[in-house]
């Protein structure tokens, strides 16, 4: 396990992933929103349509990086000595007799309880017999009188470790005697052993700590990725008011975008919690209340072990990790017009976008027999091999500017981007970019205040193979304030598919030249002791306008 985490974290150094995307600071200082912001030197990456709605000559640039990550780097802080111990003296505890003199030793223990609390009518009685009666005896669910016997002859035993003393006695009291089964070696279950404990939370903090390691572990393996995203554009725009009215506005770009990203992805056959005990297999299932511990079998511990699968040979239905690097450069022309309404002006804006992709994709196998050594000497030698291909995208976007007293200076967005899905070969998967749409309202002051809000229309892919297919939807605003050359914004956004809380973005710019934008999670990740944001980002920019 210690292998797989160290592997993991080195392959986190160069990771990433691709959804709708942040191109520029005024824009990603303000929550994200730029459909229906005219004052942005980027509208041709947001919404062409912006071109004629704020027909100037621009120039704008911005270089950033933003990293995300989910579930991966909390494996970092699971307590893997404690949650091993843990588990090995559970099945030392619990497993057959013949396997563990601490199981004849746990059972022993209860079946002396249940004799010196029954008496007499325990004679010829199984050790489940005898819990029956006791049972029947005890409807009210006291049993606290089982507790303190089944303790004291803990104590007593010989058979035992004072660790597993330790462990068994905390937890006497959390144990579920109305669900409690015990073998007597009749319909093939096993002579003198427990066959199914289940346990409540709370009766162990190591108990406690260990299971929820185990459930962490379950969930970061189906619901994970790690993303480093750095995404830097130049943009020209030319255009005025006469030029806009005689043929529209033009403008052209130079985007280029690193994406990588690293997730790991389980076989969802391969999740059971199903431990070896001697001959012996249990399955430990997790559940909100407590911890049931039960019998299984070998067929379903070497096909559905999460245990039995880690500690395998690599193979190609192993979990697994992968890794992608995908670098895309565009060169988009945009085009577009006004239209002047009776009570408002519509903006028609399209923009088709030269597209170059190289990419690279590698998948190890997360077994402890895996040489991570090796395979990243592979990984290595492979990005002399990556792939390399090309495609169109087509965005279109519309901007209604409202003419009337009491709202001239609010406007409506609306954008499609990679209306023609462009698609990308790759070393494992081809990488396509789906359909996107987002829609945006904005309000203006002529002292300079302005609003923005967008909501994303659709559920964007981020590029990771985890189990779980990842996806972000972002919704988001701000507010900008603009007074002699002194530019600043706040705002807040939130992926609704993402789970690393409110996000909180803010800029600044002085005389339009120099602009440093923030945006940085409010949900953070303990790694040795340092808070890290789950989600962060930094660009700096700037733009000019006349």
């Amino acid at each position: 396990m210690k292998k797989i985490l160290y592997a993991t974290m080195i392959f986190g150094a160069s990771i990433n992933a691709l959804e709708f995307g942040t191109m520029g600071n005024v824009s990603a200082s303000m929550g994200g929103a730029g459909v229906a912001l005219k004052n942005s030197a980027f509208g041709l990456y947001y919404n062409p349509a912006l071109l004629s709605a704020s027909p100037k000559v621009k120039f704008g640039y911005s270089f950033g990086v933003n990293i995300q990550e989910k579930n991966i780097a909390q494996l970092a802080t699971i307590d893997i000595a404690n949650m091993q111990a843990t588990a090995s003296n559970l099945a030392s505890s619990f497993g057959g007799a013949g396997s563990s003199a601490a199981a004849d030793g746990v059972v022993n223990a209860i079946n002396d309880a249940l004799d010196s609390i029954l008496g007499g009518i325990a004679n010829g009685q199984t050790t489940q017999q005898k819990l029956e009666s006791y049972l029947q005896s005890h409807k009210g669910g006291n049993y606290n009188d089982l507790i303190d016997k089944i303790k004291e002859n803990i104590q007593n035993s010989s058979s035992l470790t004072n660790v597993q003393k330790d462990l068994i006695e905390s937890v006497a009291g959390g144990i579920d005697f109305d669900n409690l089964e015990i073998g007597n070696g009749a319909g093939g279950s096993i002579t003198n052993a427990i066959s199914s404990i289940t346990i409540s939370k709370g009766s162990d903090k190591g108990l406690d700590q260990s299971m929820s390691d185990i459930a962490m572990v379950q969930n970061a393996l189906q619901d994970n990725h790690m993303n480093l995203v750095s995404q830097n554009g130049l943009v020209f725009q030319l255009g005025s008011r006469p030029l806009n009215d005689m043929i529209g506005t033009f403008a052209v770009g130079l985007f280029g975008s690193l994406y990588s990203n690293i997730s790991l992805n389980a076989n969802p056959d391969k999740m059971r919690l199903i431990i070896e005990a001697g001959n012996q297999y249990y399955e430990l299932k997790i559940t909100n209340d407590g911890y049931t511990y039960g019998l299984s079998n070998k067929q379903d511990y070497d096909d559905h072990s999460l245990i039995a699968s880690l500690q395998g040979q690599p193979s190609t239905d192993a979990h697994s990790i992968y890794m992608t690097s995908f670098v895309l450069s565009e060169i988009p022309i945009g085009y577009a017009r006004t239209f002047y309404l009776k009570n408002g002006n519509l903006n028609i804006g399209i923009a088709g976008k030269l597209m170059n992709s190289m990419s690279m994709q590698n998948k190890i196998a997360i077994t402890a027999n895996t040489d991570f050594g090796a395979e990243m000497s592979n990984i290595v030698q492979d990005f002399k091999n990556t792939t390399m291909d090309k495609a169109i995208g087509v965005d279109v976007g519309m901007v209604y500017e409202i003419d009337l007293p009491k709202f001239r200076y609010l406007t409506l967005g609306l954008v499609g981007k990679n209306l023609n899905t462009p698609t990308f070969k790759s070393t494992l998967e081809d990488i396509a970019i789906k359909p996107q749409a987002r829609a945006g309202i904005a309000y203006y002051t002529q002292s300079g205040f302005n609003l923005a809000f967008d909501v994303d229309l659709t559920q964007n892919d981020i590029i990771a193979f985890s189990t779980k297919n990842q996806k972000s939807q972002m919704i988001g605003g701000g507010a900008g304030f603009i007074w002699k050359g002194f530019d600043l914004r706040v705002g807040a956004m939130k992926d609704l598919w993402q789970d690393n809380g409110l996000i909180l973005t803010g800029g600044i710019n002085v005389l339009g030249f120099l602009d440093i934008a923030l945006q940085s999670s409010t949900k953070f990740t303990d790694i040795r002791g340092y808070p890290i944001p789950q989600y962060f980002s930094l660009r700096v920019g700037g733009s000019l306008s006349w």
